[in-house]
């Protein structure tokens, strides 16, 4: 892999073991603080009881307020199974491509005694996620009978006794005192997805999490780290990557990386990368095969050199990628920069400045050609559902709306085009119909204009202002009403 050396064997074996169980959390800890210093940053993955919540899919439609509510709801209502950790340093004195990997996988249960008065935790497992990790071999019964115990700081400072001995509350403690030494060395976090990020904030800082002051959240977030880097964002912001699942997406880098650097030009644009694995980290992951994905450590591995590749193909655009949080099926991230500035978390993934969003509503029967003749005419595409397709034109103002009848034009088996904020708005106020109907055929009524009416529609409006096309009616070209969607069906990119 780009370079990758193996240490040596007999290193290995005399190294401490990455494998972070109840009884040998000391020595691994251990390591794991003696290689922070100097690092450049610590990849995180996670193993999980579950993932999303029964009848709260991802849709285009909702805003990035209403999807961080839902991050923080999942992250409260499951709970880790493992933790997997990459500590990248430089090695040695060397250029900046080459870089020592260091990976940890531990496996996490929450702390149960008599110190926490009664309050033992407690969390759902989703059966599908179960058979998940059963399949890609998670040893279950070392799970809940050797992982490693914790709890978060506001568990330790409501229940613990801080006069007790040290040794008596590090082990009540247990993980906590690596997130600590973690969150104490300021080093960048690299995540794939967000929902990684949220599950320890939950575990290590408090529960429930502030979904509702998305600048108090940022700001807890930023008491743990000075950057988050998201490499899921990173897909998008780069825009040359279609595979957006870890392995595949990491396959993809490394090619283009490969490519880049036997070009003619490649090595003056890029660092020479050069990958050492450390300790029994090379004995582990050294080769890859299938019966390591979806352990967390070796993921954490993964996505640590997944940014690497991405970090020497397009250093700017990384940079720029800081601190913003990938959202599945939107057009929008969370952006912790602007969520600690404003108060607002949601900013547009697209530079509005300069591309037009519209939403194209495909004839089920005469709309098979759709996507494909959008993207001969020169515009990027998403599908949203069945029936719905993202369009990205690239143009704005009144160059947009002549772009848009040229589009119109030469696009067969669309029943009508909309601006997204008006689609959106569209399907805001449908759902909100939905909610009268069932409450009436309930037997109960919601009063015209009532307060949660009122907060669903600023949420919204705030939404349709963060990614204003700035595409309606108004400006001259004909919008087709809107009919209610459902965005269930998974979306393609182009």
């Amino acid at each position: 892999l780009g370079g990758w050396r193996k240490g040596s064997k007999a290193r290995a074996r005399a190294s401490l073991p990455m494998e972070g169980r109840a009884s040998t959390f000391k020595k691994v800890l251990a390591d794991f603080e003696s290689r922070l210093h100097g690092a450049e940053f610590v990849a995180i993955d996670t193993e999980l009881t579950g993932v999303d919540l029964a009848g709260e899919p991802d849709t285009f439609e909702e805003s990035a307020q209403m999807r961080l509510d839902r991050n923080c709801r999942i992250a409260e209502r499951y709970t880790l199974i493992q933790v997997g950790l990459t500590i990248v340093s430089r090695t040695g004195e060397a250029s900046e491509g080459h870089l020592s990997f260091a990976s940890y996988n531990i496996f996490a249960f929450p702390y149960m005694g008599p110190e926490l008065l009664g309050h033992e935790p407690g969390f759902f497992c989703q059966a599908s996620a179960l058979h998940f990790n059963a399949q890609h071999r998670v040893d279950f019964n070392k799970w809940i009978s050797e992982g490693v115990p914790y709890m978060s700081r506001e568990d330790e400072r409501r229940y613990l006794n801080p006069s007790q001995s040290n040794g008596k509350a590090e082990k009540q403690i247990g993980l906590l005192l690596l997130w600590k030494a973690l969150c104490a060395a300021r080093l960048p976090f690299v995540v794939h997805c967000p929902l990684d990020l949220f599950f320890l904030l939950a575990a290590f800082e408090r529960r429930p999490l502030p979904r509702n002051d998305p600048q108090a959240l940022a700001m807890m977030i930023r008491q743990c780290t000075p950057k988050v880097y998201d490499t899921a964002h990173l897909h998008g912001a780069l825009g040359q990557f279609k595979r957006l699942g870890l392995v595949k997406f990491f396959e993809d880098a490394r090619a283009r990386y490969e490519e880049l650097k036997g070009s003619g030009n490649g090595l003056d644009r890029i660092p020479q990368l050069e990958f050492k694995l450390l300790g029994e980290t090379a004995v582990r992951y050294s080769k890859q095969h299938d019966e390591l994905a979806h352990e967390a450590g070796f993921d954490s591995l993964l996505t640590a050199q997944l940014f690497a590749y991405l970090r020497a193909i397009a250093p700017a655009r990384v940079k720029e990628g800081a601190n913003r949080l990938f959202l599945y099926r939107s057009v929008e991230c969370l952006d912790l920069d602007r969520a600690v500035q404003s108060g607002h978390v949601g900013s547009s993934v697209f530079d509005l400045t300069r591309v037009t969003l519209l939403v194209a509503a495909v004839d089920p029967l005469d709309g098979n050609e759709a996507a494909r003749l959008i993207s001969v005419a020169g515009s990027q595409y998403k599908w949203m559902d069945a029936t719905h397709i993202l369009v990205v034109l690239r143009a704005s103002g009144g160059a947009a709306v002549r772009k848009a009848a040229e589009l119109a034009a030469k696009v067969h088996g669309v029943v009508s085009w909309m601006g997204f904020d008006e689609w959106r708005a569209a399907q805001v106020a449908c759902a909100g119909t939905s909610l009268r109907a069932q409450e009436y055929a309930n037997g109960s009524t919601i009063s015209e204009g009532g307060e949660g009416e009122q907060e669903e529609s600023a949420d919204g409006a705030s939404a349709a202002s963060s990614t204003g096309s700035g595409f309606s009616a108004a400006n001259g070209y004909s919008i087709a009403p809107a009919g209610c969607t459902h965005s269930n069906a998974d979306g393609n990119d182009s």
